[in-house]
């Protein structure tokens, strides 16, 4: 059976690339596959799983029958590492935000971001190209990627992490009796942090004063961010807005806690290639609203509440009609139920084995 090689860009605590790259490595591994991982950039958490893209380059490149799965969500130099490998090739797309986004903030983000995009098509000599959701999948197609080498894997998800909590943390939060919106994700620009804070100001002040919204993700750019503080500010929300996580983030274990002590997950997020918080907040049995853009419906499935307009009134009306109605409450967890049993880890690992299955088997 051939050998598997994965490269990334980087491997980082909390990052859903990087989880979806480990997830693989333990489940190729578990099928007795040898499994290797390369990362451009390594924190302390992930240390030990980086073999170091050298390695790769040294021993493993020119090796026909073996394979080797690309990730891709950020222009990064390793492409050079898959453009020139021997090894049979999968590359698995996660995405690439608009440059457009980080335009007024961050030049030099805008600048990769673009040209990552702009790369893309050069990526599509390989045996199979996969999206971890049929809106990736259809962008690769565009970028000239033949569509009979194409297929959707999703994010492989980590039911042991998710399940993790902080009891101290989760007490506060039950503890507390106001209604707590949560938004699980980096502060970054198409995650559109600053329709939060205007809707939640509208909300708290039309509908329900005793609420808090908390904003759980690590920090990104420096004015970014202090545009967001300032907007709270300006919106009179001083001591109802919490954004846990700072520079590094929040640990798995408060992270659960979050969700668990939440009454409703809120995303205005505008682009998405698949987000992990929404599948997330299933599993924790919260109730998700979510704006419709990019990949979010197709994750979400029909489930959940979506809206198709940020009309805060109504949105607001929505929520409390959730919040005060226990059986529509349940008819929603119930459906998110179902979604989730469809991306759960036991269904995406049967869709791993059945892409890969035939390229491994194959060799040699």
């Amino acid at each position: 059976m051939a050998r598997v090689h994965q490269i990334c860009a980087r491997l980082q605590f909390g990052d859903a690339v990087t989880n979806h790259v480990l997830g693989i490595h333990r489940l190729l591994r578990e099928r007795g596959v040898e499994s290797h991982v390369y990362a451009n950039a390594t924190d302390r958490a992930h240390a030990e799983d980086d073999e170091g893209e050298r390695l790769y380059r040294r021993a493993y490149m020119r090796r026909r029958d073996d394979l080797l799965i690309y990730h891709y969500s950020v222009f990064n130099e390793n492409r050079r590492l898959y453009l020139r490998s021997r090894n049979r090739r999968v590359l698995i797309y996660h995405n690439i935000t608009p440059a457009d986004y980080f335009d007024p903030w961050e030049e030099n983000i805008a600048a990769v971001c673009r040209r990552g995009r702009e790369e893309l098509p050069r990526l599509a000599g390989c045996d199979l190209a996969l999206g971890v959701s049929d809106f990736n999948r259809r962008e690769l197609v565009e970028a000239g990627f033949p569509e009979e080498r194409t297929a959707v894997l999703p994010v492989l998800l980590d039911e042991q992490r998710m399940s993790r909590c902080d009891g101290a943390l989760l007490e506060r939060l039950r503890s507390d009796p106001s209604t707590k919106l949560l938004f699980v994700g980096r502060l970054v620009p198409n995650k559109k942090i600053e329709d939060l804070l205007t809707f939640f100001a509208r909300y708290r002040r039309v509908y329900n004063w005793r609420s808090r919204l908390l904003v759980v993700g690590s920090s990104w750019s420096g004015r970014y961010n202090r545009f967001l503080y300032a907007t709270a500010r300006r919106l009179g929300l001083a001591g109802s807005v919490d954004f846990p996580g700072g520079a590094r983030g929040v640990s798995d274990e408060e992270l659960s806690s979050y969700y668990r002590g939440a009454d409703l997950y809120l995303s205005m997020s505008e682009h998405e290639g698949f987000c992990v918080p929404l599948v997330e907040a299933m599993y924790h049995g919260l109730p998700v609203f979510a704006y419709a853009a990019a990949a979010v419906p197709e994750t979400m499935g029909g489930k959940g509440v979506l809206f198709y307009r940020k009309d805060w009134l109504r949105l607001g009306a929505a929520v409390e009609e959730l919040r005060c109605d226990p059986g529509l409450r349940e008819r929603v967890i119930e459906g998110q139920r179902r979604r989730y049993e469809e991306l759960s880890p036991r269904r995406t690992a049967e869709r791993l084995w059945e892409l890969l299955g035939p390229l491994l088997e194959g060799s040699g």
